[in-house]
């Protein structure tokens, strides 16, 4: 199955959240400002749906739930929704072509989904994107 590569952006200042300059498996990062236990920095996600492939400039110990933030407009990219798996917060990001993605806030924890307000538009676009997959 072919991998596909998201584009997001933020869901509050629409401005995008792709590092070209920092690739992870020869596709652009996603970056975002981190918080945990008191300490800040940045994190670069891997970009390929299902890839959990991160780099960040803080240490994040496993089982911790992190505070994620636009670097653009500083706010906090947290939403209502709480992991099906372990009860944290979700992060929202959203999709370059609609939609959202949501990651579990808690790290190690592989919890994640896309949601779209029209499904059948959202399949074509990544239809027209990606070819089959």
């Amino acid at each position: 199955m072919e991998k596909i590569a998201l584009n997001v952006k933020c869901p509050y200042c629409k401005k995008s959240l792709m590092d070209p300059y920092h690739r992870i498996h020869e596709k652009p990062s996603i970056l975002l400002d981190v918080e945990s236990g008191g300490k800040k920095g940045k994190i670069r996600l891997c970009s390929y749906y299902g890839c959990y492939t991160h780099e960040s400039t803080i240490d994040l110990k496993e089982g911790e739930i992190i505070h994620l933030f636009c670097p653009h407009c500083h706010k906090e990219l947290i939403s209502k929704n709480v992991c099906e798996e372990c009860g944290a917060p979700m992060i929202p990001l959203a999709l370059q072509r609609g939609g959202r993605i949501y990651l579990c806030s808690r790290v190690g924890c592989k919890k994640h989904f896309l949601s779209f307000e029209n499904i059948s538009e959202a399949l074509t676009r990544l239809y027209n994107e990606y070819g089959n997959f």
